[in-house]
């Protein structure tokens, strides 16, 4: 009994701290809204940290307090995904993802 309780547990605790694309592309939009481009960073490939730093440069990263992910859907293919979610005023917006060493991060590209 205590082997099966012990089993049960450890199957909840790695699926809880398991990061899909969905979770880290929350943590990049949500915190990239509430001005915390530090903390969005993290969720982020390098070129796309230094794409914000860029447009933080020029002020060109808006602020929305009140920003809630909501997801849509999301796809993977190898180690690169693409989630879908609902802007606050209802337009579907899609947020590249790509998997390093295990960890999905946000891949933006600079638009030439």
């Amino acid at each position: 009994m205590k082997k099966l309780l012990l089993l049960a547990v450890a199957s909840t605790f790695i699926i809880s701290c398991s990061k899909g694309p969905e979770s880290a592309a929350k943590n990049f939009t949500e915190n990239l809204a509430k001005g915390k481009v530090d903390e969005a960073k993290k969720y982020a490939t390098q070129s796309t940290g230094k794409l914000l730093d860029f447009a933080g440069g020029f002020g060109a990263l808006p602020v929305d307090p009140n920003f809630k992910f909501e997801s849509v859907k999301d796809s993977i293919v190898d180690n690169k995904a693409w989630v879908t979610y609902k802007t606050p005023n209802g337009q579907k917006k899609d947020i590249e993802l790509v998997k390093i060493d295990g960890k999905w991060l946000v891949n933006m590209e600079s638009k030439k």
